[in-house]
Formats: structure tokens, C-alpha cells, sequence
């Protein structure tokens, strides 16, 4: 029997999201993050963000989902850069990520409100070769229907999660309470008792579980 699934969202190929660095396999401690490259909320969370994933190490997988904003003008934009960025080199997608966040004040609504789709996709080209890759397959990475369709299935995917807003953060899969105030340690009160289980589970420790 067939069935059809009006408006369902096409599986991609591999799982939604960028790691860094890039993996295969994950830990069993998972955070994920859906970033708009143009919310001012992600760009004051992503230091302590990045701070925290680095102090964990491999014990700590780190997913990002880009979620662009729809009243953020430009941020679909600035979502498939990622997209077109992984394309080409997929160590390269959080330096440009982080690039785009130290210019992001220049591709806000009121900043380009006189300038044309084609000369900001232009400066995000330009990004890109500030940090090596080539601006001809950038350029080109733009009218390429797969990046286009990587980047609709990033945003719907967030949809079909219930993000509403950026920055979201789901830890092994459920929506947690951090936002861009969060400090490392809040973060790390959250974090490190899921880590320690993980870890003592992974050399062969029981555990008495209470209820």
C-alpha cells in the first residue's frame, strides 16, 4: 500500500548539522545548536558556546543547525554560506560561521536595506575567500539546487523540532533551557553529570538509579 506525505520534509542524506570538527561517529553526550548566522542572541552565545565545547573535548559532541530566521532578511543567505562552505571543505564551516558572526552588524535588516540580494550574496562570496576557499565554486555554490535545498531542510528540520527562535539548544535530544546568558557555568552544571554517567557507562560501572 502506498502512502503519501504532503509537506513531508525530504531525508537527507546524512544528518542536519556541521560538527567540529567533522564526524562520523558521536559521543553519547550530544548538544546541538540551531544558530541563525545573523541573530544577535547566537552571535553573544557562541564564545562561552565554542568555550564549553572545547573544554570538553571528544567527550562532548557538538551539532549545529543553521535556522534562519525568516525576519532576519538576509539570513537564508548567510545559512546556505554554511551549507556551500561544507560543499567545498567541511573543516572551513565554523571559521566562516564565526566570520560572519564578527561582520554580522553589516548584513542586518537596516544595513542593507538599499542594497540588492545579488550584492550581499556577493560580500558572503567575499567572506569566503577571506578564509581560503574559492570564490568562483563559492559563487557558483549559490545557484546550485542542492545547497538551496540543504539549507530549506536545515530550516524545516528545525521546525519539525519546535524551534521557534535562535539560539535553541537540545542536549541528547531535549530542548534545554540555555539561552544567550547562559555562563560556562551553567553550562557545565548541566553538562557534567551527563558526561560523568556516560563516561562511567562506557568503562562497564553499575549504577543504582533512584526514583
Amino acid at each position: 500500500m502506498g502512502v503519501c506525505l504532503v509537506g513531508a520534509i525530504p531525508i537527507p542524506s546524512t544528518y542536519d548539522g556541521f560538527t567540529n570538527p567533522p564526524r562520523s561517529k558521536h559521543e553519547p553526550v550530544i548538544l546541538e545548536g540551531f544558530i541563525d548566522p545573523l541573530c544577535i542572541d547566537c552571535k553573544t552565545a557562541w564564545p562561552t558556546v565554542a568555550k564549553v565545547v572545547e573544554a570538553y573535548g571528544p567527550r562532548l559532541s557538538f551539532v549545529v543547525h543553521p535556522f534562519p530566521v525568516p525576519f532576519h532578511h538576509n539570513a537564508f543567505f548567510s545559512a546556505r554560506a554554511l551549507h556551500i562552505a561544507a560543499s567545498l571543505n567541511s573543516s572551513s564551516v565554523f571559521t566562516l560561521l564565526e566570520l560572519i558572526f564578527k561582520k554580522q552588524a553589516s548584513f542586518l535588516n537596516d544595513a542593507t536595506n538599499d542594497e540588492t540580494p545579488a550584492s550581499v550574496v556577493s560580500r558572503f562570496v567575499d567572506l569566503a575567500a577571506e578564509i581560503g576557499l574559492p570564490a568562483d565554486k563559492f559563487a557558483r555554490g549559490y545557484t546550485n539546487p542542492a545547497t538551496d535545498q540543504a539549507t530549506r531542510i536545515s530550516f524545516k528540520y528545525g521546525c519539525a523540532r519546535y524551534v521557534t527562535s535562535t539560539p535553541t539548544f537540545l542536549v541528547n535530544g531535549i530542548q534545554v533551557a540555555a539561552d544567550e546568558t547562559w555562563t560556562f557555568e551553567e553550562w557545565t552544571e548541566l553538562l557534567d553529570p551527563l558526561i560523568s554517567s556516560a563516561s562511567a557507562e562506557s568503562t562497564g560501572e553499575t549504577h543504582l538509579y533512584q526514583f
